[in-house]
Parts: structure tokens; sequence; C-alpha cells
């Protein structure tokens, strides 16, 4: 009598490795884009600090700072960031500001070396590149 065979057949193994596979293209990005999202909520958070500081500044000098923000240029330390770079505040011909902060050590295939930049007033954030718009922008 013959014993039945076990085990799996070679085109299961390949349909469970193309299933694997369809999985990871279409996890793998979306994995990304989260990682992504959690390194730009740094910047908007540090952003959101730099907004009250400015009006302080404003507040007690008749005028928005300008100049490389350092831990003393304002009344409270904003600290420093990890994953973006942050630009000298540029004074506007109104009373405004604006600051540039580039993201330093960026995941090239998904969203390259991008530059957010913040005005204020009116208090618009926007991105240099479409998917960081798309994708990160509040």
């Amino acid at each position: 009598m013959k014993k039945p065979s076990s085990g799996f057949t070679l085109i299961e193994l390949l349909v469970v490795v193309l299933i694997i596979g369809i999985l990871a293209a279409i996890a793998v990005p979306q994995y990304f884009k989260v990682v992504e999202k959690g390194k730009f909520a740094e910047c908007t958070q540090w952003i959101n600090g730099l907004k009250g500081a400015q009006e302080r500044y404003l507040a007690k000098n008749g005028s928005y700072f300008s100049g490389a923000v350092t831990g003393s240029s304002f009344d409270v330390n904003l600290g420093s960031m990890k994953y973006f770079l942050i630009s000298a505040t540029t004074p506007n011909a109104t009373p405004a500001w604006t600051i540039n902060l580039t993201r330093n050590t960026p995941t090239p295939a998904v969203y390259g070396a991008y530059v957010v930049r913040y005005t204020a007033p009116p208090g618009s954030l926007t991105c240099n590149v479409a998917a960081c718009t798309n994708d990160l922008m509040p």
C-alpha cells in the first residue's frame, strides 16, 4: 500500500510568494508615508511654537525677529529639530515673516528633499514637492 504524500506543491508555494509580494508592494509605500507623516509632525509642532514666540517678540520689540533662530532668540527655547534644518527667519515688507525648514535626511524614493515654508501672517504652510503637499500637509 502506497503512503499518501504530504507537503506543498511548487504551484502552491509560488501562489503564496506572489500574494506576499503583492501585499508588500502595497504596504511598503504606505509605511513610508506614515513614517514621514510622523517626522513632518515635528516640523508643524516646532512652527506652532515659533508662531507664539514671534508674536511675543513683536509685542515686546515692535517688529518680528529676523535672523538665525537660536535658543536665545526668543523668550522660550524652541529646541532643536532632528529631521529638519532651520533657515533664518526673514522679514517681509509688511509686518510679516517667513521661515524655511528643509528635510535633512529624506527618504529619496518617496518624497525626496522637500522644503516647508511658513509665512506669517496669514499663516500659510507650503511645500515645494507635490507629494508632500498631498500627503503630509494638514
